[in-house]
Order: C-alpha cells, then sequence, then structure tokens
C-alpha cells in the first residue's frame, strides 16, 4: 500500500509537474468527498478552472469564497471555480431539463448520471489528451473492488435484494466504464478509475431519512469512534492509513497513462489488472480499486472477466442506451 508520505510527496509536485490551467469537473461537489477533494485540488494545481456541479449554491458560494484563499505558494486565489446547478437525480437534468423517471433511487445518481456525464464529456476529454496527452482522468468515487453477482434479466435492479445491490453495482459501473473507454475511441488515452471511498463520514448520511437513515448514521458513529470511518477533510487528501487519496487518484503517475511523476523505485505503475487495456497501449485503461487505492484482486478480476467474455461488456451497453432512450436521451 503506498505511504501516506508518499501521497504528499506526489501532491506537493502537482505544482511543479503538471501544467498550468487544469481544467477539472466535481459533479455533487458542493459536499463531502467531492468538496474536500475540490479543495485539495485548488491547493495544489496552478490557476485551475474548476467547474462545480450540484444543488445547493449557498455551499458553492462558500466554497468559491474559501477558495480564494487557497492555490500553492505564488498562486493563491487564482482559481477560477465556476457554480453549475443541477438536480442530478434526473438524467434529464444533465441535458438541461427536469422530469420524472421512475429509476431506481439510487441508481439515478449513483449510476444513471454518472454515466451520462462522463459520456457528454467524452469530446472534451479527448481534446484534453491532444492538448496534453495521458492528462484526462475520470474518478466515480463509488464502490470499486465490491464488483460481484449481477442479474441480466435486473440490470436496473429493481428486484435486486438490499444486500447484493452493492456488488451489482459495482459490476455495472466498472463493465460500463469499459464500455465507454471502448466507445470513445480506439486510441484514448482517457484514465477511468471506480474508485472506493472506504467508510467516510459526509453529509450525504444526515440527508437520509427513515430507519435507514437512522441505522446509517448510528452506524458511522460506531465507526467513527473505533477508528474505521475518518471526517471528510482527511478524505480529500488521504483517508488516513486505509482508504484512498482522491487527489493523489485524480493526479498520480501510479494509475497510467499521464500524471505526477513517480519518485523513486519502492513503487511501480499499477497496471490494469485484468481490466480493460494494457499497460503501455494507447487505449483508455480502467482501473478498479480499493479504499487503500490498490487494485482489484484476483477473485474481482476472475468475476469481471468472466462477464467480459460473455459479452456483458456490450449487452449491459445496449440496455444503457435503451434505458437512456426511454426517458428522452438518445446516445451518440
Amino acid at each position: 500500500m503506498v505511504s501516506l508520505s508518499e501521497i504528499y510527496t506526489s501532491n506537493a509536485l502537482i505544482t511543479s509537474s503538471l501544467p498550468p490551467r487544469l481544467v477539472s469537473v466535481f459533479v455533487g461537489g458542493t459536499s463531502g468527498i467531492g468538496e474536500s477533494t475540490l479543495k485539495a485540488f485548488v491547493s495544489y494545481a496552478v490557476q485551475p478552472k474548476v467547474y462545480i456541479v450540484g444543488r445547493n449554491n449557498a455551499s458553492a458560494e462558500r466554497i468559491i469564497g474559501e477558495c480564494r484563499f487557497l492555490g500553492p505558494e505564488g498562486h493563491v486565489g487564482e482559481a477560477e471555480v465556476i457554480f453549475l446547478q443541477a438536480d442530478l437525480s434526473s438524467m434529464k437534468t444533465v441535458e438541461g431539463v427536469l422530469t420524472p423517471e421512475g429509476l431506481h433511487a439510487f441508481l439515478a445518481t449513483a449510476y444513471y448520471d454518472r454515466i451520462l456525464i462522463i459520456h457528454l464529456l467524452a469530446p472534451l476529454l479527448l481534446s484534453a489528451t491532444d492538448s496534453h496527452p495521458g492528462l484526462a482522468r475520470v474518478v466515480s468515487v463509488a464502490c470499486g473492488c465490491d464488483e460481484g453477482i449481477i442479474e441480466p434479466s435486473d440490470f436496473s435492479a429493481l428486484r435486486i435484494p438490499s444486500n447484493a445491490l452493492r456488488g451489482h453495482i459495482g459490476t455495472l459501473t466498472t463493465l460500463t466504464l469499459e464500455a465507454l473507454a471502448t466507445n470513445i475511441g480506439p486510441d484514448n488515452s482517457v484514465t477511468f478509475i471506480h474508485a472506493n471511498p472506504g467508510l467516510v463520514r459526509t453529509p450525504y448520511q444526515d440527508r437520509m431519512t427513515g430507519a435507514f437513515g437512522v441505522f446509517a448514521r448510528g452506524l458511522m458513529w460506531v465507526k467513527k469512534i473505533t477508528g474505521e470511518a475518518i471526517g471528510i477533510e482527511e478524505s480529500g487528501e488521504r483517508q488516513v492509513e486505509r482508504p484512498t487519496l482522491h487527489l493523489y487518484l485524480l493526479t498520480s503517475a501510479r494509475y497510467p497513462p499521464g500524471g505526477v511523476p513517480i519518485k523513486g523505485e519502492a513503487l511501480s505503475a499499477i497496471g490494469t489488472n485484468g481490466l480493460h487495456a494494457n499497460e503501455g497501449s494507447k487505449a483508455g485503461a480502467v482501473y478498479s480499486v480499493d479504499k487503500n487505492g490498490e487494485p482489484a484482486g484476483e477473485h474481482v478480476v476472475s468475476l469481471l472477466t468472466r462477464y467480459r467474455e460473455e459479452g456483458m461488456v456490450d449487452r449491459l451497453w445496449v440496455w444503457l442506451k435503451g434505458e437512456y432512450y426511454r426517458v428522452g436521451v438518445v446516445l451518440s
């Protein structure tokens, strides 16, 4: 596992190793992990342009104000931070029109809208690799390395029991990222990372209602006391001792192509570990990483390999395009 000191060292090199005026989009960036990672990014990047997509205008204004006091030495307050207000519980909102769609409530934001946003941003990601090769990344913070059995007759998870939902969504996400990596072009240099935040206390738990909300908040309180869960400030830069550093995922050459060069010999680049693309090729790499930033293990790789060999990536993509079409969104 990469050490905390190595992560801090890598982050400190963002200022000198990466070009100025990087552009980042943080979806759901008005609170929680998105907010803390955004601030960490602004603290190290030189004159970045940052888009925040979220619902809460007051929170966005607060973050924009705080970013005026952040930045590397000599560049404090030079970040351009722009807020785009949207209710991402609806796919049509992504294109500017809000309509109810009758989707699985959790999958609406955890899966459908994330994938649609990535798809719509794909042309810009490809342009980024043309201007600065190898420096275009997508990090989806969900349930990397928790991939499990999926039910092809119920991709939409309307009948999936709650104890199987995480594994189902994990596999949907990773295989769909593979589909995106393939469909945006064979020569792309975009890196796709399916990350796992571990146990992080965020405002999302405060908004949960009913018995499940009470359970989630109680569980996080216990885990915080025992040290198994950590706060959102720690999660942006490093979720201490265990979970992944999201800024590190966004910028380190440990997840090639591109990124802040790895210093020393102790840490080598992680390959795709059986997922889409081959290390060293120009094809977009897909990584599934756990709360420590380590790649998927043998069990997950074997499971995904089996689904891939069964044609599940193409099958999933056809189904997803149909779901988008059903609610009035046409994928090119």
